[in-house]
């Protein structure tokens, strides 16, 4: 966790207690979670926090690089800790929901070709690989 604390410290974001909570619970599991689920635990530790509070954390987490977001079929975006500052991808096990980082990326290639195809000029990318993980499939 500390490795987090000092994350938020370089941004100049305080250590408050709902920050520390989102970490906490995020820390505990290898899956995703939703804005609501979010909320949802933090419900029963603090009486009072809004949904927007949630939301502008999480922002605010993802823009620092302690969290990743993906999309998922319905469209909602879901959380998960990652702090790999290098480009990667995600795994994301559609059974268990649980999220690895894949630590590869083309898009060096993948952008060259565009140009080359296109005549276009790639500036970013996002790439979400979903399937079943290991332990699923041995299930």
């Amino acid at each position: 966790m500390n490795k987090y604390y000092e994350m938020l410290k370089q941004q100049n974001l305080k250590k408050t207690p709902k920050r520390v909570e989102i970490l906490r619970i995020m820390k505990q599991s290898t899956s995703y979670f939703s804005p609501l689920e979010i909320w949802d635990l933090l419900k029963e530790k603090f009486q009072k926090v809004g949904l927007p509070t949630v939301y502008r954390i999480l922002q605010q987490f993802q823009e620092i690089g302690i969290v990743s977001s993906i999309q998922k079929d319905n469209n909602q975006l879901y959380y998960f800790l990652c702090s790999i500052r290098q480009d990667h991808h995600h795994f994301i096990c559609r059974k268990c929901h649980k999220v690895s980082c894949v630590q590869y990326c083309d898009f060096d290639n993948i952008k060259q070709l565009v140009e080359d195809q296109l005549g276009s000029k790639a500036e970013t990318h996002f790439l979400q690989i979903e399937g079943l993980c290991k332990e699923c499939r041995e299930s």
